[in-house]
């Protein structure tokens, strides 16, 4: 094998070396023997006790694992006994194109002309995913809060009045696409009744009447040359009694030269207002949050994604997973969570769920459903699922390397890693587990466990031992279980994340990895 067709990794501890070898094969299509394949790849390269781990992409694809929107639509349509215009939930779906999108698709589709409610949280997916921006969020929905509390204490405190009117002015230029930078008298920040950003990033005051555009112009004026950073001033009215909003650059109002930059009706927008545990889709600028990693804006891709299927979406924002209830009556709830997906349905299944409550490991065939699944034909509707019987291709693997190599090893069938990105935020395991199949060796719960060597080094460093005295210090203690160690993990799930982290997700044509020396003695 070339050197090209490897990356290895390398640490030596005690005398023992741990390598990750990523192998280079060719094209695996569907009805390939993966067995056959992984044994000749990596005949001359594993010896006894390594592990060889297979990322199930491969694997899939070798067993045709594929589903089309028009098969799951129909399962769908089945399993939630569903009649056409029906209106199916979606609650707390991964944020991706690769991942999700399709499945949405086939939801949408098995609405047969229906409704898709589609809950994102706020401000992520269980993934790390941002689906809306945190800080408009938390300002928003504190907005609303404080409307929410004005507005039920307004009928004994009339003069309530002059702050709702800020607030609602707060909202309202929020889903304009301004940032609230301050609000003198609901947060106690800035000088202005609202400090604002405009959509183009300019830091402006806002002062806001019920009817003396004229006096609030000029306040705003005033205000700007005492704001450093300030390059516009802007006059906002609040009719109460139309449920209109209007709003004019100050200088130019003042000039008699300028039209309203808006002009709006609030009216049906109040009992939203009074809502602070929910943002919805037509509280947002358009595109106004676009994923800061793939750039794209979660909410529009859903929407045109269901539209594509058929149905009318709805997309919403909340971490009250009952909100869905308030939108209508729903034929079903699709849990679209991969890790927490059983307590979900825990939780609904307490709460008297009436209509059927279901995951995605149970939409599609088993034995897991569409979850896990990946794009393969976008346009083509087309998606990859995991392997079946995981479990069982790891042993093949396993005999057949047996008899190509003569030697034992143990075999993985991988996914994504148990990592989280410290640059993105994003936990890349969006598939159920890291390791989908494993060998009966790696099966059995098997723990990596060790001492904390760093912590005895440094200790007895510290009181003047030897590099000698020191190492045979390690090497008496090495059966005292009193010492401290490090937390166990499940070995089978380490090497898997190993794999996918050499291997790159099989991004690099490297879909085996020889892990060498992991099980140690």
């Amino acid at each position: 094998m070339s050197t090209e067709s490897r990356r290895a990794s390398e640490v030596a501890a005690h005398g023992v070396t741990v390598q990750a070898l990523a192998v280079k094969v060719g094209l695996i299509l569907p009805n390939d023997d993966i067995a056959e394949i992984t044994a000749e790849a990596t005949r001359g390269l594993v010896q006894d006790g390594d592990i060889l781990c297979v990322t199930e992409a491969v694997v899939a694809r070798s067993q045709n694992r594929y589903l089309t929107c028009d098969e799951l639509a129909e399962d769908i349509i089945r399993k939630f006994a569903l009649s056409p215009g029906a209106t199916l939930a979606v609650l707390y779906p991964i944020a991706s194109r690769n991942r999700f999108a399709l499945v949405l698709r086939a939801i949408a589709q098995a609405t047969r002309g229906g409704r898709v409610i589609v809950a994102f949280p706020i401000p992520a997916d269980e993934v790390g995913n941002q689906v809306i921006d945190a800080e408009f969020a938390r300002v928003r929905l504190s907005l609303k809060g404080v409307y929410r509390h004005f507005a039920d204490a307004r009928g004994s405190t009339p003069h309530l009045n002059l702050l709702i009117r800020e607030v609602i002015a707060a909202l309202l230029l929020q889903s304009l696409g301004y940032t609230i930078v301050g609000m003198r008298k609901i947060f106690g920040t800035g000088i202005a009744d609202i400090t604002v950003r405009t959509p183009d990033g300019v830091l402006a005051p806002v002062e806001v009447t019920f009817t003396d555009l004229t006096k609030a112009a000029k306040q705003a004026v005033g205000l700007m040359g005492d704001i450093p950073e300030a390059r516009r001033a802007l006059a906002a009215g609040v009719d109460f009694g139309r449920g209109t909003f209007v709003l004019y650059d100050a200088v130019e109002f003042l000039a008699g030269t300028g039209e309203p930059l808006v002009r709006t009706s609030f009216a049906r927008l109040l009992d939203v207002f009074r809502d602070d545990s929910v943002i919805y889709a037509d509280e947002l600028p358009g595109g106004f949050f676009r994923h800061p990693i793939t750039g794209v804006d979660y909410r529009s891709l859903y929407l045109e994604t269901i539209a594509a299927g058929g149905a009318q979406g709805d997309v919403i924002f909340t971490n009250n997973p009952f909100k869905v209830y308030e939108l209508g009556y729903l034929d079903g709830v699709v849990i679209g969570e991969v890790h927490t997906r059983q307590m979900r349905r825990e939780m609904f299944q307490a709460f008297g769920a009436q209509v059927p409550v279901r995951t995605l490991d149970e939409l599609g065939p088993p034995p897991w459903g569409v979850i896990g699944s990946n794009v393969s034909d976008y346009e083509g509707c087309l998606l990859k699922l995991l392997p079946e019987n995981a479990d069982a291709t790891a042993e093949a693997i396993r005999a057949r390397v047996r008899e190509a190599s003569g030697v034992d090893v143990e075999v993985v069938i991988f996914g994504d890693g148990a990592y989280k990105d410290p640059d993105t935020g994003i936990y890349e395991l969006a598939d159920p587990y890291p390791a989908i199949g494993a060998t009966s060796g790696l099966k059995n719960g098997r723990l990596r466990t060790g001492k904390k060597l760093k912590l005895a080094v440094d200790t007895l460093s510290r009181k003047g031992h030897s590099r000698e005295e020191i190492e045979e210090i390690l090497r008496a203690s090495e059966a005292d279980e009193r010492e401290v160690g490090t937390t166990p993990r499940r070995i089978v799930a380490i090497a898997a994340t190993i794999a996918d982290l050499i291997a790159g997700s099989a991004d690099q044509a490297t879909p085996i990895v020889v892990l060498k020396g992991f099980l140690g003695d």
